[in-house]
């Protein structure tokens, strides 16, 4: 049975590492591409009360991932 030495615990956990990173940039830029729509739709000057809060509850969940995100940035660093 190989043992496992130093270097591959270390290679793994680099591999590791780079997938969480290329997980959450995908995630920073989805959250980023719908939030740049979602204030674009914002900027409208006709956006009556209703559409308004439309576009916040739409908003609140992209804000919960983007802070779900972050906290698994903290714990990687």
């Amino acid at each position: 049975m190989p043992r496992c030495t130093r270097s591959t615990r270390c290679c793994a956990s680099s591999q590791h590492f780079d997938h969480s990173l290329h997980l959450l940039s995908l995630e920073f830029n989805q959250v980023s591409t719908a939030l740049s729509a979602l204030a674009a739709m914002l900027e409208q000057s006709k956006l009556d009360t209703l559409e308004c809060e439309q576009v916040y509850c739409l908003l609140e969940p992209f804000a919960h991932r983007l802070q779900q995100t972050t906290m698994q940035m903290q714990e990687l660093a």
